[in-house]
């Protein structure tokens, strides 16, 4: 192998596939990032069996070859070489010789015989604006689990209907959906039947058409994959890959039952208050109150009236002899709940679902004080009804 590019291109293709390096790989080889020269240029990859990341950028081939070498050790080389420097590799034996400038590194490779065959990629299903569906899976990847112990519940559960795709997470105490439109290729994987289950129709559309994605993969992967341009999503037999051009980014997806949620969300109808407040006014006081918050001191909140005669919507946590810390936000409340009483929330949780929304308004959909409410941003006079986010209150004594 021999050959020359630039090293900025070279940065940005091993921080890519560098993301899908195990933390601590089974094996020694795992650890590296495999170099092959071709048709596009050179490819990188990386894989842990569990997540694969590819990509290609332009070069200057005098000899192909491939090479595995550190993944780690080779990022961090990268990172440091001026952008428009040219770069020249060549493998030499056991040795890649890496020269850019005056700077020379000599890096021993590993066994490429030894490493894994890449999963082939499963034929695309859909594609989607790459931005869009970045913006959709933090929203929604905000209310997956993080305990390894209920793997379903970490994952972000996606369900294609038509041009609508409905992404899902929660972790039982919260619940965010968000809607998409995408573009269906009108290819959809073969699967089996499933039995001894009657389907739930507002949450599975058909067999093939559902999947559960590890929230932090799809997290990591859009947000490298983000840009103005289309990206293309594709599963079959257990395997998911999101496609760009001259990237792909895949991995292994989740079994199990994801919670059923349709006939969890209240309907706005359904409320017995609802209340609007701005979210910066919200966050800021927010932060306020929750000096003196945790867990076990929630955060309260009450609809009041305003000195102007106007209604406010009162935050606050602490009681007895703790601290204690109370805010008052303007608001337009509708209806009330019985006699005036107070909802609370986990005060981590809350601060998520508001900044979740990304609107400047957020509205709260509330049938009881200890029943899921229901939060949707709001821009205006228009309701954003593509993401809902449903939060577990927090039962106060007596």
């Amino acid at each position: 192998m021999k050959l020359r590019l630039f090293a900025g291109p070279l940065a940005d293709a091993v921080a890519y596939v560098a993301r899908a390096l195990p933390a601590r790989p089974p094996v020694p080889v795992l650890a590296g990032i495999l170099l092959a020269t071709g048709d596009k240029g050179l490819t990188l990859s990386a894989f842990d069996y569990e997540v694969a990341a590819t990509t290609s950028t332009g070069a200057e081939i005098a000899d192909d070859g491939t090479a595995l070498v550190s993944g780690r050790l080779l990022n961090d080389i990268a990172k440091t070489l001026p952008k428009g420097g040219e770069v020249d590799i060549e493998v030499s034996g056991a040795r890649l010789l890496l020269t850019c400038g005056s700077a020379r590194f000599t890096l021993p490779t590993l066994p490429v015989e030894e490493y894994p065959a890449l999963p082939a990629a499963p034929d695309t299903v859909l594609t989607v604006q790459a931005d869009a569906l970045a913006d959709a899976v933090a929203q929604v990847a905000i209310a997956a689990s993080t305990d390894a112990s209920l793997p379903v519940l970490t994952g972000v559960h996606l369900a294609l209907d038509g041009e609508r795709l409905t992404l899902a997470g929660t972790d039982r105490y919260r619940f965010a959906v968000r809607e998409l439109t995408v573009k269906p290729t009108g290819t959809l994987p073969a699967t089996k039947p499933k039995r001894g289950k009657k389907k739930d129709t507002d949450d599975v559309v058909d067999d093939g058409r559902t999947v559960l994605v590890p929230a932090k993969f799809l997290l990591e992967a859009t947000k490298a994959m983000a840009g103005e341009h289309p990206i293309g999503l594709g599963w079959s037999d257990g395997q998911l890959t999101l496609t760009t051009p001259g990237n792909t980014f895949g991995t292994r997806l989740l079994e199990g039952e994801f919670p059923k949620f349709r006939n969890v969300f209240p309907t706005p109808e359904d409320a017995a208050l609802t209340l609007t407040v701005a979210v910066d006014d919200a966050l800021a006081a927010l932060k306020r109150v929750s000096l003196v918050a945790s867990a076990k001191t929630p955060i309260r909140l009450t609809v009041a009236t305003a000195s102007d005669g106007g209604t406010e919507l009162l935050l606050e946590a602490g009681h007895g002899d703790d601290a204690h810390a109370t805010d008052r936000i303007p608001c337009n409340a509708d209806g009330a709940l019985e006699g005036g009483a107070a909802i609370a929330f986990n005060p981590a949780y809350l601060t998520d679902a508001l900044k979740s929304l990304a609107a400047p308004e957020a509205t709260f959909h509330i049938t009881h004080q200890h029943k899921p409410a229901l939060l949707t941003g709001r821009a205006g006079d228009l309701a954003d009804s593509d993401y809902e986010h449903l939060l577990m209150p927090i039962r106060l004594d007596g």
